[in-house]
C-alpha cells in the first residue's frame, strides 16, 4: 500500500519537477556549452547584415551573457537604460532578464536592433531570434516579419538553421 502511494506521488511530482526545472537548466549551462552559444551568437551577429551601427550588447547575467562579456566590442547593459538604441546594433537578452524586457522588445525592433536569446519562448514573447541546440547543431527560431521590418538579413549558413 505504501509502495503504491509513493509511486502515485512520484508520478504526480516528477513531471512537475521536470517542467519547473527546465528554465534552470537553460540558465545554468556548463562553461563549454555557454562558450559555444556565445561564439555562435557573436558570429551570427557579425555575419548578419544590420542597418544599425553599434556593439553587440548584453543584458543579464546567465552563463551565455558571461561568456559574451569577454568578446571584443561587446557592451554590458545592466541598468536597462533607455539609450540602448544609440549603443547597440544587437542585444543578447539572458534567460534571467527576458521578463524585465518583454515590454521593450517592440521598441528595440522599431530601432532596428537585432534581439537574440536562448530563452525558450523568446520569439513568441516578441524577440527576433531564439537560439537553441538541435540534434547536431544550433537551431534558430526566427520572427521573419520582425527581421524584415528591421531590414536585418541573416547569412546563408544561419538561414539553413531556421526550424520554423
Amino acid at each position: 500500500m505504501l509502495k503504491n502511494t509513493l509511486l502515485s506521488l512520484l508520478k504526480l511530482t516528477l513531471p512537475l519537477a521536470l517542467l519547473c526545472s527546465k528554465p534552470v537548466f537553460a540558465a545554468t549551462l556548463d562553461h563549454d556549452e555557454a562558450s559555444a552559444y556565445a561564439n555562435f551568437i557573436q558570429n551570427l551577429v557579425n555575419k548578419s547584415t544590420l542597418t544599425k551601427k553599434g556593439a553587440l550588447c548584453i543584458y543579464g547575467h546567465d552563463s551565455v551573457a558571461k561568456s559574451l562579456e569577454s568578446g571584443a566590442g561587446n557592451v554590458l547593459i545592466q541598468d536597462g537604460s533607455s539609450d540602448f538604441h544609440h549603443r547597440c546594433k544587437a542585444i543578447y537578452i539572458s534567460v534571467d532578464s527576458v521578463k524585465n524586457l518583454k515590454v521593450r522588445l517592440g521598441e528595440m525592433a522599431s530601432h532596428k536592433i537585432l534581439t537574440i536569446s536562448t530563452y525558450e519562448e523568446f520569439v513568441e514573447d516578441g524577440g527576433m531570434i531564439q537560439v537553441g541546440m538541435g540534434r547536431r547543431d544550433f537551431e534558430l527560431t526566427v520572427d521573419v516579419r520582425l527581421l524584415h521590418s528591421a531590414q536585418i538579413k541573416l547569412d546563408t549558413l544561419s538561414t539553413n538553421l531556421i526550424i520554423n
